[in-house]
């Protein structure tokens, strides 16, 4: 097991030293990665993780470690969350098959494959905040990314599918007990930023998982952002049969491919298997400012696998992306701390097959 984890960080290392020299463009056609640039997604299964196990129900987490499992300056470091597994049924796997350092966020190989760059190489819930500072940085300065640490600007927009240079990745300490495991990260920087960031992953039953945070602002100045869970789930190839339902009706902000996906009030459903390079990807709009409506069920109507996503927060925006390989629905938490406040909030996943009752 050693030998195969020193193997895979020299695969994974090599990978990244490419993606210095990788600042490319958006890509239209996501044309298939140069031949040799790519190593399997396996590459990422045994760096440092601890799996939580609770009756039907089990965890992988992987550790925010010098060297890990993600390297990459999109996502929080911490709890990255892998191969949910509820009852035998994946929640979450690999999206992708392969990563790749010469590829813009991701793309795809001749025979369909998608292939990550190393930024987006991750399952979920794996989450992101807003970058917070980024203009005010000026070409050259820092920037804040909570979670991540304070990056080094040299563009004259953010791009999350870059890899930015880390100038102060804070402090980290971790601690496990039997049902849930605990990371903490603190931030001090000469900029002003600083805070302090809880973040616990709980299995609380053999069908519940939460993921519980704390955030308190120890700086000199405002920390304005929003996070949200890019969960990534994978209940069905393409997408085949997937509805998603909120306690409001909803609106989507851009045209969805009617032989994809289609509203219907309160209802998302995917009424086409998606294939190739399809995408189906809008805002929505329509939720209040009520937490309650922070409240969605995700189901594979085929297998009659699901889960129930909640928070105990107002939504402050929701993003949805989705391709062949997985559904993404992307509601998001408002962060605005003051120096000295502290804010507190909770994802709960519940999860359910085709005995719910």
């Amino acid at each position: 097991m050693a030998g195969k984890h020193f193997k895979n960080s020299l695969v994974l290392t090599a990978i990244l030293a490419a993606a210095g020299m990788t600042a490319t463009s958006a890509q239209a056609q996501r044309p298939a990665p140069p031949a040799g640039t790519v190593s399997p997604a396996s590459v990422l299964d045994d760096f440092p993780h601890v799996t939580l196990s609770k009756g039907d129900l089990s965890a992988r987490v992987y550790l925010p470690v010098p060297f890990g499992f993600y390297r990459g300056t999109r996502f929080d470091h911490a709890g990255i969350v892998t191969h949910t597994t509820y009852k035998g049924q994946v929640f979450a796997d690999y999206w992708f098959k392969g990563i790749s350092a010469n590829v813009h966020d991701f793309t795809y190989e001749a025979d369909g494959s998608i292939v990550a760059h190393t930024c987006c190489a991750v399952t979920g819930p794996a989450e992101e905040f807003d970058d917070i500072g980024y203009a005010e940085a000026g070409k050259g300065g820092d920037f804040l990314k909570i979670g991540v640490g304070m990056l080094r600007r040299n563009d004259d927009t953010y791009d999350h599918a870059l890899n930015y240079t880390v100038t102060n990745p804070g402090k980290r300490s971790t601690s496990r007990s039997k049902d849930s495991i605990r990371f903490t990260h603190v931030l001090n920087d000469k900029s002003g930023y600083g805070y302090d960031y809880v973040k616990t992953v709980t299995l609380v039953s053999g069908s519940r998982m939460t993921i519980s945070h704390t955030l308190k602002n120890t700086g000199r100045k405002p920390l304005n952002s929003a996070v949200y869970a890019h969960n990534f789930l994978t209940l069905t190839p393409g997408n085949e049969g997937i509805e998603l339902k909120a306690p409001f009706a909803l609106k989507n902000e851009r045209p969805l491919n009617p032989a994809l996906a289609r509203v219907e009030g309160n209802t998302l459903r995917y009424v086409g298997t998606m294939t190739g390079q399809q995408s189906v990807t809008s805002p929505f709009t329509g939720y209040g400012t009520s937490a309650g409506d922070f409240d969605f069920t995700v189901t594979a109507t085929k297998s009659g696998f699901g889960q129930r996503i909640r928070a105990d927060q107002p939504i402050a925006r929701i993003a949805m992306w989705s391709v062949s390989s997985n559904f993404s629905w992307e509601p998001y938490v408002g962060i605005a701390l003051k120096p000295g406040e502290s804010k507190s909030w909770t994802y709960t996943y519940d999860f359910f097959g085709p005995d719910k009752k």
